[in-house]
């Protein structure tokens, strides 16, 4: 049986489950938390489990912390954690009412990889010659630009490096998965998809294909903001949440 999972709670109305990214945890969402948003939403944050396999195992893990009320909820992702909610709601549509995806980094064609296998390789090369924390900025700066990770406060860096276990495992489980775009015509949960004006190129194509695949989607470009969009504009983040969620009621 797998551990349990550390869970913050803020808030109240409303449940909003929260799924991080690769290079994060669940204080990623800390302006969230925080924020304005506890005044009318009940906000759930976890740490993923850093042994799960696979997208589907880490959705399952996500579904398991809303066994304990049937009401369905919305779900937020960020980047992987973006991926894992919309398995989620894939699989477990009874359990969701909505779902905000921030840009996940899957292959905008079930032909395609989400990320060469290549890079991998380069990964573990780069573990083995110069250390884990190394290859996690290796990633850091090809997802979220070198400019950004350059602006990270150092302990935000230095954090997010000592995952790098945890981003080799989100990449593989990643390189794995495949969208089945085909069958995201049958997700009848409302979709806000979500992108950063200023987010590396290769995520917009996923975001258009997503947006005609899903019956009940809409897409907003973030102005301004980057791939980590819900920190880096998190005013008009916490405006679409609140939109999106009174939208479903």
């Amino acid at each position: 049986m797998p551990p349990a999972l550390h869970v913050v709670r803020a808030g109240t109305g409303p449940r909003v489950l929260l799924i991080h990214g690769s290079a994060a945890d669940h204080t990623t969402w800390s302006i969230q938390l925080a924020g304005p948003l506890p005044a009318q939403l009940s906000l759930i944050a976890y740490d993923r489990r850093a042994d799960a396999l696979s997208v589907e195992a880490h959705a399952d893990d996500a579904v398991g912390l809303l066994a304990s009320d049937p009401t369905p909820v919305l779900v937020a992702g960020s980047s992987f954690g973006a991926v894992v909610a919309l398995d989620a709601v894939r699989r477990y549509p009874d359990r969701f009412r909505g779902a905000i995806l921030i840009e996940p980094p899957m292959a905008a064609s079930d032909d395609a990889l989400a990320a060469p296998r290549e890079f991998l390789a380069e990964y573990d090369r780069t573990v083995a010659s110069a250390g884990g924390p190394a290859a996690a900025e290796l990633f850091l700066r090809m997802v979220l630009g070198a400019a950004v990770f350059e602006r990270m406060p150092r302990v935000y860096q230095e954090r997010s490096k000592a995952k790098w276990a945890e981003i080799r495992a989100d990449s593989h489980a990643l390189i794995a998965y495949r969208p089945r775009y085909p069958e995201l015509s049958s997700v009848q949960v409302p979709v806000q998809l979500l992108g950063g004006e200023r987010s590396a190129a290769y995520f917009r194509p996923t975001l258009e294909t997503l947006l005609a695949a899903l019956p009940d989607a809409r897409l907003e470009i973030i102005a301004g903001a980057g791939h980590m969009l819900h920190a880096e504009a998190h005013r008009r983040f916490a405006e679409v949440v609140l939109a999106f969620a009174a939208s479903l009621a």
